[in-house]
């Protein structure tokens, strides 16, 4: 069955019709009886944007970019976001990549979607817009990084790894076993460990309020004055160990005396410990009396003034 030209021209229309209308509504979302809410964005830069690319809150679409004019600053933005889908107006606004290849889309994160919301005519500063980098100004920054990379260091730096790793099978072993008893030993006290850095931030909460880094920074100030004194007065020490050196025979020091008086204890307590033995009957009356030492030093100041005096008391019958 063949169909004449004006058939074949009026299903070619309708195709193209059909066509036209999908991709203004399905791809580039163009509905023109939608209710939208227009804000601009202004921008320091496009960074890659399209007047085509896309909006989202937290991934999900919401609207789309409609037009992108120069300024005297930078650049607007004009932004048609879906009325049904309202834009908490403190979201933090990022522009990024939708993939490597580098689509560039806008995208809103509010912290809670609660209003206040994005209103028509909302202005948002370029202060809003989250700092980010292109995939092309990552290859330029790369590029710029691998070219101030000399080649002879980087051959130099591999050979010398290449010769510490060599022959040293021994020594690596050692460092993993000695890595994994360390990670054994802090997977078993990982309660203590959190225990002592929970005790140490409690210890350092409030120093700020207490000016601990000027009473620091003060001490030690203090301490590297004093270690010159210090080193004075072990000089001191080390001289007056000196003293008394050649006093008792020449060319000795004074521990010859403390020798020789530990020589002469050393021979009398012989005789004294059995001088000792003969006094102890005598003395063993004396062990049960206790001296009121308080008492007599009471009797002491009540007797005598501070400058000497006799205090004496008379006692006068009364007639």
């Amino acid at each position: 069955m063949k169909f004449n030209a004006t058939i074949t021209l009026i299903v070619l229309a309708v195709i193209s019709v059909l066509g036209t209308g999908y991709m203004a509504l399905g791809v580039l979302d163009m509905r023109p009886k939608q209710a939208v809410v227009r804000v601009t964005l202004m921008l320091d830069d496009s960074g890659g944007l399209l007047p085509t690319s896309g909006v989202t809150m937290r991934g999900i679409k919401v609207g789309r970019v409609t037009g992108i004019r120069t300024t005297a600053t930078g650049l607007a933005v004009s932004i048609d976001l879906d009325s049904g889908k309202p834009v908490p107006a403190d979201s933090a606004i990022t522009v990024e990549n939708l993939s490597v290849a580098g689509e560039q889309y806008i995208n809103f994160t509010p912290k809670v979607i609660e209003p206040p919301y994005l209103t028509d005519g909302t202005v948002l500063p370029p202060e809003r817009v989250a700092p980010t980098v292109t995939v092309s100004e990552l290859l330029a920054e790369g590029n710029a990084l691998l070219s101030a990379i000399n080649p002879d260091y980087v051959q130099t730096a591999v050979s010398a790894a290449s010769q510490t790793l060599a022959d040293n099978n021994r020594t690596l072993d050692e460092l993993a076993t000695s890595a994994g008893l360390f990670a054994n030993m802090v997977q078993e006290n990982r309660q203590l460990i959190a225990t002592l850095f929970g005790n140490l931030s409690t210890l350092t909460v409030g120093m700020e309020d207490l000016d601990v880094g000027p009473v620091i920074s003060q001490t030690g100030h203090l301490l590297a004055d004093a270690v010159p004194a210090f080193s004075r007065l072990v000089r001191a020490f080390e001289a007056l160990s000196r003293v008394g050196d050649g006093v008792f025979e020449p060319d000795k020091s004074v521990t010859t005396l403390v020798a020789k008086l530990a020589e002469y204890i050393d021979r009398l307590s012989v005789p004294l410990g059995t001088f000792a033995t003969v006094l102890q009957p005598v003395t063993a009356p004396l062990h049960d009396v206790k001296v009121d030492a308080g008492h007599w030093l009471d009797f002491w100041e009540s007797t005598f003034s501070d400058d000497g005096g006799l205090r004496m008391r008379v006692d006068v019958a009364s007639p």
